[in-house]
């Protein structure tokens, strides 16, 4: 996306002009720094597609910004400017993953179009990955509730059956002035088929708390037994 924002850090002032405008008429949102630091700090609050620095700066080096770029924005794409005689640790750089692509000093416009380009696509290309997992979490949440849902009326119609049962059985015993030999036994029951349904409840009354994770690895199970 052309509204995508640049981060430009350069000690030269004539580089960070040129560069700014560059990518300017190319339609991005660009802000410049000859500090590395004033850069990581606006890092922290900004939104940033990709971040330029130049390798060879007084106080904080190039890979340096780009290191604790990496930490404070991961998502951000590092780019990293080098003359020929830093190439050598500019791609060393690249092997450790701290940085994305090098453009090299003089650059040629066209090249530089392009590699920025394909960095901004990159940076997007994760957002919309984050956008797709979100989306899946909500469908997959969806189902979750479904399913427990199922679940826990299941539990409680059979609860429910099994008291109805018993009170029926008691009530025609009584009725005829006859205490059944197992009362107690039924009694027992439906004293725990009480608990399993307070205790359901429970567990439809809490299904925010359930972690996502354990639905989606299949680890979450409602245990009938567990309240009896």
């Amino acid at each position: 996306m052309k509204d995508s924002t640049i981060f430009i850090v350069d000690d030269e002032p004539y580089v960070l002009s040129s560069l700014k405008r560059f990518f300017v008429d190319e339609g991005y949102s660009v802000a410049t720094f000859p500090d590395g630091n004033k850069a990581l700090t606006a890092l922290a609050e900004t939104e940033v597609a990709v971040i330029v620095a130049d390798y060879m700066m007084p106080g904080i080096s190039g890979i340096e910004v780009l290191q604790k770029a990496r930490e404070i924005s991961p998502d951000t794409v590092r780019v990293m400017i080098t003359g020929a005689l830093d190439l050598e640790l500019a791609l060393e750089a690249i092997s450790r993953g701290e940085v994305y692509r090098i453009i090299g000093k003089p650059w040629r416009d066209q090249e530089l179009k392009i590699t920025i380009s394909q960095c901004v696509e990159q940076y997007n290309l994760i957002q919309e990955n984050y956008s797709l997992q979100e989306k899946i979490m909500d469908q997959a949440k969806v189902e979750m509730v479904k399913a427990l849902v199922v679940t826990l009326n299941h539990e409680i119609n059979n609860s429910l059956v099994f008291i109805s049962i018993g009170i029926d059985k008691l009530s025609r015993s009584f009725a005829e002035n006859k205490i059944p030999d197992n009362h107690e036994e039924y009694m027992k029951k439906m004293k725990a088929s009480c608990n399993q349904i307070a205790s359901l409840i429970k567990k439809m009354r809490n299904i925010e708390e359930i972690k996502m994770t354990e639905y989606l690895s299949g680890t979450i199970m409602i245990d009938s037994k567990a309240s009896k």
